[in-house]
């Protein structure tokens, strides 16, 4: 996955410096939310192949929507965020407080 790929997901995401838990040094993420991203930027790159003619088989949608997702956490891990599984307890008061909704 490219560098471009980690901008979309924090635009998506909703990221920002005036975050008030990304401006106290807290990076974690909802592993739900980045999910939802992941599919949302993996349906947009199925739409623009199927725009230029290609065509996949529902089973390597699947496989490549879940390869999708996994190269994304990496990407995010990489880049100095945690992601926080369902049901974990969040250390960021403002993802602890998402995580209760």
């Amino acid at each position: 996955m490219r560098r471009v790929s980690i901008v979309l997901a924090c635009a998506i995401l909703g990221f920002s410096s005036a975050s008030p838990s990304f401006a106290s040094g807290c990076r974690q993420l909802l592993e739900s939310n980045v999910k939802i991203t992941s599919m949302r930027l993996y349906a947009d790159l199925l739409a623009s192949a199927a725009r230029n003619g290609w065509d996949y088989t529902p089973e390597s949608i699947v496989s490549g929507s879940k390869r999708h997702f996994d190269e994304m956490k990496l990407q995010l891990i990489a880049a100095g965020y945690e992601i926080v599984p369902v049901g974990a307890r969040p250390h960021c008061p403002s993802l602890a407080k998402l995580a209760s909704d």
